[in-house]
């Protein structure tokens, strides 16, 4: 059974990441300046992890806008009509342009890094826990202030 905290980071993260993939399907061009950053990206849902992967290699191919969609769309139809219905951010990318877009892409990315980073430091707080170990301790030292921007 889930904690409240943990609920809501979960809930935190699934909205993050249908903005995400809203931002990677609708405007492929900016995505494609970002594939790197994206692919570093881990995904809970295997199907998720899987229309990213499928993006990013469509991507790399060099194929238009207008070749990718309907190959996603295929293959991906009830998570894409999922991301459409459960995201707000075409409301707020409605009079963004480009550049604004990467910039929204650019936070999203790094508010997804440090999700990594808080997740890792909760899995070494939770093996120190049981495991004194001073590689571990350090780890979560270095970790920790990354996250403060140290």
């Amino acid at each position: 059974m889930f904690n409240f905290n943990a609920q809501k980071v979960l809930c935190y993260r699934n909205k993050k990441q249908s903005f995400l993939f809203h931002i990677m399907l609708n405007y492929l061009e900016i995505t494609s300046k970002k594939i790197e950053d994206i692919s570093e990206i881990q995904f809970i849902s295997e199907r998720n992890e899987n229309l990213k992967k499928q993006i990013i290699s469509l991507l790399l191919e060099g194929l238009e806008k207008q070749d990718i969609q309907p190959r996603l769309i295929v293959e991906n139809n009830k998570l894409i009509e999922e991301i459409k219905d459960n995201t707000s951010i075409k409301i707020i990318l409605k009079e963004k342009n480009d550049e604004d877009i990467l910039e929204l892409l650019n936070e999203l990315l790094t508010e997804f890094k440090e999700l990594i980073n808080l997740k890792k430091i909760e899995s070494l707080e939770k093996e120190l826990i049981n495991n004194l170990d001073e590689n571990s301790y350090s780890e979560l030292l270095k970790l920790k202030s990354q996250l403060n921007g140290e």
